[in-house]
């Protein structure tokens, strides 16, 4: 018997037949928030590290627009990371395993993040 399951798949086809499941998405997201919060975790310690050394650096910190977006984006991830890691959490207590409700979990869940990546922007740049 022939095995028709596709290998060495595009990134191109993992986008397009992912774009169609919400679950997938948000798994996906979930994993590209942790990388980004990996990524700028040294940047943030120096910009602490700025921030702290003198009222001039941590003026010249907060003023940069440039810095404080990056600010943002670490807040953003972090909110969206943390609401995929609850509903993540209750699909290992068993809540959530249809497909039909875990589609209306994964929508719920990024409403939620983007409620809150809309907050953390508000709340970072304003």
């Amino acid at each position: 018997m022939k095995n028709k399951r596709p290998i060495n798949l595009s990134a191109g086809q993992i986008l397009s037949v992912n774009a169609k499941s919400p679950i997938a998405m948000a798994s996906i997201l979930h994993r590209v928030s942790g990388l980004l919060l990996f990524v700028l975790i040294p940047v943030l310690l120096f910009v602490l590290q700025t921030s702290l050394s003198s009222p001039e650096g941590f003026s010249s910190i907060f003023d940069n627009m440039f810095i404080r977006f990056i600010v943002w984006v670490f807040v953003a991830a972090t909110g969206y990371h943390f609401v995929m890691g609850v509903k993540h959490l209750l699909a290992d207590l068993g809540m959530n395993e249809e497909l039909e409700s875990g589609r209306r979990a994964a929508w719920i869940s990024i409403v939620l993040a983007v409620i809150v990546i809309l907050a953390s922007f508000v709340w970072v740049m304003f």
